[in-house]
């Protein structure tokens, strides 16, 4: 069952469930932030028989604990580890554990960032460190560093390579492991492979405007588990628009937060709700376990004391009402995987600028030459990233593509390579084609998919097939194009980006369009499907 983990605070949980938000089947996010008072943090708002711990325990909701590092001002917190323990033992494979957020990139940021990367490495002490942070922020409260305690940093040396800086944040990572179990959350360096050897059982990749394709972030997460007791959720982060900012319609957040940059939004802050409805769709379409957000407790509504819902909150209602009606869009089908080495522990993104310090040697963190590096970067642009041209705002997030979205990606060695028809084979292993004798090249994906598929469409949108679990198919068609979104003039789309396709099935069926506002004609034995800039398509057939 499909899982919405909404934040929990004791004056809004009632609110959630009265605006219809909460099912039976969903999960709490806890919220805790260096920032928050000591009453909302995890020993105190989740002690055993408090009111939190009720909900859990009558009800089995799915737990986890956003954040335990990451994308906000490291906390020296020591849990109740007795509290932990107490969780897992009544949930199980429920207690989800700690969110590991942006661990490599928030590390790779702080050590090239502006008057850190200066100090020299023998004056690369926690003294040191602290001061030039608090010389760069100095109207912070509290230290603004994300990856560790500069104590941490210290005593690991300062990275002279991507080899120092992967093996210093690892170690990282498993003495993290000691908290309890982690969720981690990727954005712009994926270390799925490294992650789930070091024992995760679910993954959750951070998707926004803020981050490129999101479209090859979910295919890996969803081919590295396609396996027994392992699943893949999406982290909505609302950042964006212009200038950039976040979506608030008052200024209580879960971060509590004050900086003028996180409030200045208001309704038009943040990134578009067009965009959050089609990562929400996406997510639960490709299969997805779960879904969470960096921001959705407050802004899910408009005041603080009416708690009438945001136009941020119509869309997770409306998406909350589409998981009701149709629980059963079945399997994605990809009949083509793109295998990765076994060794390539880290896919950084590959619209990911490059931070300079470490050159191409941060591309991946294996030992394999830089031009293979950059040559398997390369593979995965062409298969996920073969963008039509594209007008308006959030264009590099999701990409009207060339390739249809039919593909999984994974390292060799993780998940199952037996659920596959075919396999692209981006190894650079000689013997992996002698081994798997249905490799195909990337130039023949788009034929094989014609002839394998049920559908195709034909005009440069992002589609997906579903097969479903009664009975039949569900074509979903995307337009990502024409969405505008800033503060001064609000959301808005371009009507020239309407888009027309063509679709071609291989059998004589009657497709109903059921969700968005798609339009479907028949012309000439031809099935088109006319969709606006911004909206999407979903089709039964």
């Amino acid at each position: 069952m499909f899982i919405f983990f909404h934040g929990y605070s004791p004056d809004t949980w009632q609110e959630f469930i009265k605006a219809g938000l909460v099912r039976d089947c969903d999960g709490i996010r806890f919220c805790q932030s260096a920032r928050i008072d000591e009453s909302l943090k995890f020993n105190s708002l989740a002690k055993k028989g408090g009111e939190l711990y009720r909900i859990i325990k009558e009800e089995n909701r799915p737990l986890y604990i956003d954040r335990l590092q990451g994308g906000s001002s490291f906390q020296n917190y020591e849990y109740d580890k007795e509290l932990v323990e107490e969780y897992s033992n009544l949930l199980g494979d429920n207690f989800f554990g700690f969110q590991m957020h942006e661990w490599l990139s928030n590390y790779l940021a702080e050590v090239v960032r502006k008057n850190t990367k200066d100090i020299p490495e023998d004056e690369w002490t926690a003294e040191n460190i602290e001061k030039v942070l608090r010389e760069q922020y100095p109207n912070s409260k509290i230290l603004y560093i994300e990856s560790m305690n500069p104590q941490e940093m210290a005593d690991l040396g300062k990275p002279k390579n991507y080899k120092e800086f992967y093996d210093n944040m690892t170690s990282i990572y498993k003495k993290r492991l000691k908290t309890g179990p982690l969720v981690p959350c990727d954005s712009s360096m994926l270390a799925y492979a490294f992650e789930i050897e070091s024992g995760a059982k679910n993954i959750m990749p951070e998707i926004g405007a803020q981050t490129a394709d999101i479209r090859m972030q979910i295919c890996y997460a969803r081919g590295m588990t396609r396996d027994e007791g392992r699943k893949f959720g999406v982290y909505y982060e609302p950042w964006g628009g212009e200038p950039f900012s976040n979506c608030t319609y008052n200024v209580k957040n879960e971060w509590n937060l004050e900086s003028e940059i996180f409030l200045q939004g208001g309704d038009n802050g943040g990134s578009s709700r067009s965009l959050q409805k089609r990562i929400f769709l996406y997510a639960y379409l490709s299969n997805a376990g779960f879904i969470s957000e960096e921001w959705g407790l407050y802004n899910t509504f408009l005041t603080g004391d009416k708690y009438e819902l945001s136009p941020y909150g119509k869309v997770k209602k409306e998406f909350i009402d589409f998981l009701g009606k149709y629980d059963d869009v079945g399997e994605k089908l990809t009949p083509i995987a793109a295998v990765l080495p076994k060794d390539m522990k880290v896919v950084e993104n590959i619209h990911n600028k490059d931070y300079g310090i470490f050159k191409k040697d941060h591309l991946a963190a294996y030992d394999r030459a830089s031009d293979e590096i950059l040559d398997i970067k390369k593979s995965i642009c062409d298969i996920f990233s073969k963008p039509i041209e594209m007008a308006g705002d959030e264009t590099l997030t999701f990409i009207n593509s060339e390739i249809p979205d039919a593909i999984d990606m994974l390292n060799d060695g993780f998940g199952d390579l037996g659920k596959y028809k075919y396999l692209v084979n981006l190894t650079k292993e000689d013997g992996f084609e002698a081994k798997y004798k249905n490799c195909c090249e990337i130039k023949d994906i788009s034929k094989i998919l014609r002839e394998t598929l049920p559908c195709y469409v034909d005009g440069g949108l992002h589609w997906m097939v579903n097969k479903c679990a009664k009975g039949g198919y569900y074509l979903t068609v995307f337009n990502h194009s024409g969405v505008k979104r800033s503060i001064a003039e609000g959301e808005y789309t371009l009507p020239e980006e309407e888009k027309t396709v063509e679709i071609t099935f291989k059998e004589n069926v009657l497709p109903q369009v059921c969700e968005g506002n798609g339009k479907l004609s028949l012309k000439d034995g031809k099935y088109l499907l006319t969709v606006p800039a911004g909206d999407w398509a979903f089709l039964k057939f």
